[in-house]
C-alpha cells in the first residue's frame, strides 16, 4: 500500500483541483512499483520524484522561493527496516532532492547534509553513477512505471517493509537558510519496522512535538493508525497552537490521516485489488 499527501494548508479551490490529480499520479506510480514486487524505498522515492517534478506542489519545480527569491529545498527519506535516514537541507540548483537524500542514506556514513556539502554530495552522486543528470541540476528517474505545503508518502511493500519521505520548498516568506521539519528525523518523517508517518505544516512547531515519531509511537503502543494520527494533531495543537497534517500507515496495511487545516490532498492505494481512496479534508475522512 501507499499513502501520499500533497501538503496541508489553506488551499484555494483552484489550486486544490490542480494538485489532487498530481497526488493521484504520484500514488499510482509508487503503487505500481510495489505491485511489481519493488521495494518500499523505490516506491517512495519514485512517488516523491513525481511530486517534485509536476510543478503543482510545494516541492522541487513548484517549490516556494525564500525572501531572497531563491528556491531552497529540503528532503528526507527513511528506511523503517533499520531506522536509517538521509536528509539534505537548503538545497539549491537541484530539482530532485529526494534522490540526493537517498544517496546520502545508502552511500555515505552520514545522514544529514547542508550547505556546500550538499553540492559536493550531488557531484559525488553523479560521479558514482547513482543517478544520471539530464540537464544541470536535473536527474533522471531510474524507475519505470506506467502510470499547499510539504509533500510526502509512506509506502509498505510486499515484505511489510516501510519507507517514508518528505520534500518541501518550505513555508512562505522564509529567511535564507531556514530549515523546517521536513529533513528532521522524527519530525517531518519517521518509520520503524511496524509503522511509518510523514507530516506537513508549520515546521518549527512540528519539530517541537516530533510529530511523526510521536504518532508512530502511539501505534507501537497499540493505537490504530487513524486514532494515532488524530491524537498527534491534537497534541500539536494543544502544545503549540499551530496547524499541520500527518499521514500514517503500518505493516498490516492499516492507515490514518489527520489535519487541523482547511485541506490536505491525500490518496491511498492498497491491497491486491488496488483499492483507491481520495481525501482532501477531515469531512472526506468522516464520510
Amino acid at each position: 500500500m501507499i499513502i501520499v499527501h500533497g501538503g496541508a494548508g489553506d488551499w484555494k479551490q483552484d489550486k486544490l483541483a490542480a494538485a489532487l490529480p498530481e497526488v493521484e499520479k504520484a500514488a499510482t506510480i509508487g503503487f505500481q512499483i510495489l505491485r511489481n514486487g519493488g521495494s518500499c524505498l523505490d516506491a517512495a522515492e519514485a512517488c516523491t520524484l513525481h511530486m517534485e517534478e509536476c510543478g503543482k506542489l510545494n516541492a522541487g519545480v513548484g517549490a516556494r522561493s525564500n525572501l531572497d527569491g531563491v528556491q531552497e529545498l529540503d528532503a528526507m527519506i527513511v528506511d523503517g527496516v533499520n531506522l536509517k535516514s538521509g536528509s539534505v537541507m537548503a538545497v539549491t540548483g537541484v530539482r530532485h532532492p529526494i534522490s540526493l537524500a537517498r544517496f546520502a542514506m545508502e552511500k555515505t556514513p552520514h545522514s544529514q547534509f547542508a550547505g556546500e556539502g550538499v553540492k559536493k554530495l550531488y557531484e559525488r552522486m553523479l560521479a558514482e553513477g547513482y543517478r544520471k543528470e539530464t540537464s544541470p541540476g536535473v536527474t533522471s528517474s531510474p524507475f519505470h512505471s506506467q502510470g499547499g505545503d510539504t509533500v510526502g508518502c509512506v509506502a509498505v511493500d510486499v515484505h511489510a517493509h516501510i519507507a517514508a519521505t518528505s520534500s518541501t520548498g518550505g513555508i512562505p516568506d522564509k529567511m535564507a537558510g531556514r530549515v523546517g521539519d521536513s529533513p528532521i528525523f522524527g519530525a517531518g518523517a519517521y518509520a520503524d519496522d511496524t509503522c511509518g508517518a510523514t507530516a506537513t505544516g508549520w515546521g518549527e512547531h512540528i519539530i517541537r512535538v516530533l510529530l511523526c515519531k510521536t504518532v508512530v509511537s502511539y501505534v507501537d503502543d497499540g493505537l490504530d493508525p487513524q486514532a494515532a494520527a488524530s491524537r498527534g494533531i491534537d497534541l500539536l495543537k494543544s502544545k503549540t497552537g499551530s496547524q499541520a497534517g500527518v499521514v500514517v500507515a503500518d505493516s498490516a496495511g492499516r492507515y490514518g490521516l489527520a489535519m487541523n487545516t482547511k485541506a490536505m490532498p491525500t490518496v491511498v492505494i492498497c491491497g491486491k485489488s488496488a483499492s483507491f481512496r481520495r481525501f482532501t479534508s477531515t469531512a472526506d475522512l468522516q464520510a
